[in-house]
């Protein structure tokens, strides 16, 4: 029975499918499937990020009149200084996905913000879902783990990502800007 809590993998076999170009139907469900979930799993991980919407309420800092929750920010629904919950007038929510105080707001010098927001990506970013299809695709095309394949005159030698279901160096380093506190701007702790 599958976990109602586990994430959903960041690809489907369809688009691994048109990744790797052959028909659909083609790629074997079952490996394909397991690997998508595998190789999500790993770019989550790396990118600390879960790429899906979540709604949270965190208490966060207030410096210099700005609140900077966890993005992308879809919206905000609640956002609470001191015990009172401030109208949509009292702030703003910034192109930045930053939240601007208001400055009758900011007179009581305001440490921490309570705030409510919906956050996250609605679809798989395109550079996210390219690593996790070349990634199974690695995994898919050399299925033995073979280092080299030699048929008559013809060599293929398999890169060391291909050996296992893995990332590159340069797919790790792609997914730092969406690891959580790239953005300018501390975090406060997340709850969802």
């Amino acid at each position: 029975m599958p976990d109602p809590d586990q994430l959903p993998p960041l690809a489907t076999v369809m688009q691994l499918e048109d990744w790797l170009q052959v028909d659909h139907g083609r790629a074997p469900q079952n490996a394909a499937e397991l690997a998508l979930g595998i190789a999500s799993g790993l770019v989550r991980g790396e990118a600390r990020c879960p790429f899906t919407v979540k709604d949270s309420t965190a208490s966060l800092p207030v410096f210099d009149g700005v609140i900077c929750p966890a993005g992308p920010v879809l919206s905000v629904a609640s956002v609470t200084v001191a015990g009172n919950a401030l109208t949509s007038g009292q702030w703003t929510l910034q192109d930045d996905d930053s939240i601007r105080l208001a400055p009758e707001v900011l007179r009581g010098y305001p440490q921490r913000a309570r705030v409510t927001w919906r956050h996250g990506f609605e679809n798989t970013p395109d550079d996210v879902l390219g690593i996790v299809l070349d990634a199974v695709a690695r995994s898919i095309v050399n299925p033995r783990y073979l280092r080299q394949e030699s048929t008559g005159q013809r060599a293929l030698t398999f890169a060391t990502e291909s050996i296992t279901l893995s990332l590159s160096q340069i797919e790790k380093d792609k997914l730092q800007r969406y690891r959580p506190g790239a953005r300018s701007g501390p975090m406060g702790r997340t709850r969802g």
